[in-house]
């Protein structure tokens, strides 16, 4: 049963939808082939073997959205190490700092929902401690890969679904935690969607959103204009941390010659929290001289400093997360009791 796309979505998972642009008191029945929707008996089919809810599109952001996504179906993002199985994912995301704190951040028990999931390694990864995963995005291809995944290791509680950032086929109030890293830059108004994001957690929730900064994204802007004529190896990356060609080939893509991207500032994103509701818990690289330098895990409460702390610490990440694509996540509560 684990092996085809509807058999993996779990009754945790499944109670949580709802048919796109519906009501939050619809809810969804699931097939080998389809999503019916049990109020109406709306059929919604998947696409290539891959669940679908893709709602409708936004007319303001149909040419940002059309380009994004047809970039990202030629350049599944992040793409696999080769036939990489989930022993070895595991292994590497243990290794890696970012996700093992995440995973030890997040505990045990929680169902996770990650918007912009891509190829699927992170959503994989976050599984593990008996977590529920459902990652959502809306490139086929990227998707393809990480069912493809998810079926040769038979994994049962991380689940793939396209859909619309803009219109998330989600029930509100209804996710302990809720991921965007890398994402929301690409598409066509980022408050937005972190506003429609933040709908679909409970109260007391935790969302994580990951931005390139309008600092430490520099560095990348002068690079692209030289990268033709130096070649991919002027990208620290690629030089030291991916082995497979391919994959290589796609994060030079992402990086120097995506169609669309914004840059964002920790205070742009604490002018959000307050928007729609959420209290400031900590960044990532921590805000320099406060207590996130020594925060015991990433959903740690801490103090976001003054606006002086905030602009020297994003000044500093030219010489730090510059290097790597300069993405920083800052990480909130939505308001309500948990």
């Amino acid at each position: 049963m684990t092996g085809s796309p509807g058999a993996a979505i779990s009754k945790k998972i499944l109670r949580n939808l709802k048919a796109p642009s519906g009501s939050n008191d619809t809810s969804l029945d699931i097939f080998e082939d389809r999503f019916q929707c049990r109020e109406t008996g709306e059929d919604f089919g998947f696409v290539d073997s891959v669940p679908s809810l893709y709602g409708t599109l936004d007319a303001d952001g149909v040419d940002v959205t059309g380009r994004v996504k047809s970039f990202y179906e030629e350049n599944p993002f992040p793409n696999y190490e080769g036939l990489e199985e989930f022993g070895q994912l595991v292994q590497k995301g243990s290794q890696n700092p970012f996700s093992a704190d995440l995973l030890g951040a997040i505990g045990y028990n929680k169902t996770i929902l990650e918007c912009g999931c891509g190829t699927g390694q992170l959503s994989h990864f976050l599984q593990l401690n008996n977590n529920y995963v459902l990652g959502i995005d809306m490139s086929l291809s990227s998707l393809k890969l990480a069912e493809e995944h998810r079926q040769r290791n038979q994994l049962q509680r991380s689940a793939f679904i396209q859909m619309n950032i803009f219109d998330l086929a989600i029930k509100d109030n209804s996710f302990d935690v809720a991921i965007s890293h890398g994402v929301l830059h690409h598409t066509y108004d980022a408050k937005k969607a972190f506003g429609h994001i933040v709908q679909k957690l409970k109260p007391g929730g935790i969302i994580m959103v990951g931005l390139y900064n309008s600092y430490a994204r520099i560095p990348t802007w002068i690079r692209s204009k030289l990268i033709n004529l130096l070649g991919p190896k002027i990208d620290y990356v690629v030089r030291n941390r991916i082995v497979d060609e391919r994959k290589a080939e796609i994060w030079i893509k992402d990086q120097y010659f995506n169609p669309h991207e914004t840059w964002h500032s920790v205070d742009e994103v604490l002018g959000w929290f307050e928007e729609f509701g959420v209290a400031f818990r900590n960044c990532s690289p921590a805000i320099l001289g406060t207590s996130g330098e020594g925060a015991e895990n990433l959903f740690a409460k801490t103090e976001p400093g003054n606006s002086y702390q905030r602009a020297i610490t994003q000044m500093s990440w030219i010489g730090s997360i510059a290097r790597e694509g300069a993405l920083f996540d800052v990480i909130g509560e939505k308001a309500g009791p948990a």
